[in-house]
């Protein structure tokens, strides 16, 4: 039967896919528009980050039902800020160990949620193999045995002795199956790689697996390598990508012709999210605890005691702000209300959202369910002024432009915690700064719920059928669902 690979390229943006075909850098990405389509506005999730975007690949659903907030977040019942390990800084200060311990268990034993079910879950369910190479999100029906390193291990201080993942499960170094006879070593395996979480690495597992006559039904790739490079030098996106098509050039190469490859695979590419460009201007830095200095803020790396009024969690272009008191709410909201390069700040009532623009006391507030349809079929109520969210209203239908999807996204990450929460996201072209924080002066950020940060492309190469439009990350796991059984059908 016809295999299914998907490729998750970090920070893959569709200006620079079309530039970069279009200065014949990228071979196979044209190879592969030629077999199917690129589309160039889906539309992924909020915030837009890879641990959140990751789980919703995976589940086909928002943060408020997987329960994943973010890269960075608070956990109000363990008084624990979760770091899937983002920020040198930030992890020397909560430890190193246990950013580690969150992104390599915690975020699939623990922090996803047990009632929404993986692709790797449903797939195997009904009797098909599945696999991941490279996901942090991973989670499956099998048992997988973790080896770390000598020096990870002495500083994690707790290896997991097993993890859970689809019956392929590959992770660097970390997790490596026995599908295949080992890998020579080389740098791509070793600590300045990132332990094998590099795209030679991954395509390298992958065509020996291929190799192996042991492929999966459905293969998920993560390429993390071009995300790297465009946070330093957005000015180079188009080298940075032609970069990652040289590794999907040897998967092609692998076959005896690339149009082998075609006839024994249907091909998506897709990425998390996009990057937006930030000047060297210090300005363009909104200092969240400069605005929050009248409470007082927890410190990364100490004790929570009770004088903490407000733990500030910084995902780049989005946070969230924490009130450790219900007293404290509205005093947080105030407090960063008059900065306008803050686009929305948002919180919860009840079941309702809602979203303030920054620098003024324009708000909208808005549930599930009511008149108001979307493009996606989504029913809501609305008041208040929609322009906070740039909703063009005609009749019943809402139509997005600066916030593709904005109310079910921004919902979304609202709801994916109980706790009080206030979401803060930065204007185009700024970045938020706290403490520790890593900051991308001169380089490229992304996080936030605008369509710079929030547009992405998706290639879909030999499907029997077509992609549903509008398209959005969330819907690709129903769409291999589908591809799956169109292609058993014909087996």
């Amino acid at each position: 039967m016809k295999k299914i690979i998907l490729f998750l390229v970090d920070s893959m943006m569709p200006d620079v896919v079309h530039a970069c075909i279009a200065q014949k850098k990228a071979p196979a990405l044209e190879f592969f528009q030629q077999h199917g389509e690129i589309i160039p506005d889906c539309v992924t999730v909020y915030p837009t980050m890879t641990a959140s975007v990751d789980c919703s690949l995976l589940t086909g659903v928002y943060p408020d039902e997987h329960k994943v907030p973010g890269l960075v977040w608070f956990d109000p019942q363990t008084k624990c800020i979760i770091n899937y390990v983002n920020g040198a800084m930030p992890i020397y200060k909560i430890g190193l160990g246990k950013c580690a311990n969150n992104v390599l268990y915690d975020l699939n034993e623990r922090h996803l949620s047990k009632y929404v079910k993986t692709i790797h879950e449903e797939l195997e369910e009904q009797g098909y193999i599945s696999g991941s190479i490279n996901v942090i999100a991973h989670r499956g029906h099998k048992q997988h045995k973790m080896s770390l390193p000598l020096v990870l291990d002495a500083i994690m201080g707790f290896q997991p002795a097993k993890v859970s993942g689809p019956t392929f499960l590959s992770l660097g170094t970390l997790v490596q199956p026995n599908l295949f006879r080992p890998l020579n070593w080389n740098w791509s395996h070793g600590p300045m790689s990132s332990y094998g979480i590099n795209d030679a690495f991954a395509i390298d597992v992958l065509l020996e697996v291929i190799r192996s006559g042991k492929q999966p039904d459905f293969t998920l790739v993560y390429l993390p390598d071009n995300d790297h490079k465009v946070h330093r030098d957005p000015s180079a996106a188009v080298d940075h990508l032609a970069e990652v098509d040289k590794q999907l050039v040897r998967f092609l190469d692998s076959f005896d012709s690339w149009e082998q490859a075609m006839e024994r695979n249907t091909i998506l590419l897709i990425s998390d999210h996009g990057q937006t460009s930030i000047g060297t201007d210090k300005d363009l830095n909104i200092p969240l605890d400069d605005l929050l200095a009248s409470f007082s803020l927890y410190k990364l790396g100490t004790d929570f005691d009770v004088e903490n009024e407000v733990v500030v969690c910084n995902n780049e272009r989005m946070g969230y702000i924490y009130p450790l008191s219900n007293e404290l709410h509205d005093k947080v909201i105030a407090a960063v209300s008059n900065e306008s390069r803050l686009d929305i700040i948002a919180w919860k009532e009840d079941e309702w959202a809602v979203a303030q623009k920054g620098g003024t006391d324009e708000m909208v507030r808005f549930r599930k369910g009511g008149r108001y349809k979307d493009a996606y079929g989504a029913e809501w109520t609305i008041e208040g002024n929609a322009q906070v969210l740039d909703l063009q209203i005609t009749g019943n239908l809402v139509a997005y432009d600066s916030f593709p999807d904005g109310m079910a996204r921004l919902y979304g990450a609202l709801f994916s915690q109980s706790a009080p929460v206030i979401v803060v996201n930065a204007a185009p072209g700024y970045e938020l700064l706290s403490e520790y924080s890593p900051t991308h002066l001169g380089g490229g950020s992304h996080g936030s719920l605008h369509k710079q940060d929030s547009t992405i492309p998706l290639i879909v190469a030999g499907a029997s059928h077509p992609f549903p439009r509008p398209a959005r990350l969330i819907d690709v796991k129903a769409f291999i669902a589908q591809e799956i059984k169109a292609l058993q059908a014909v087996r």
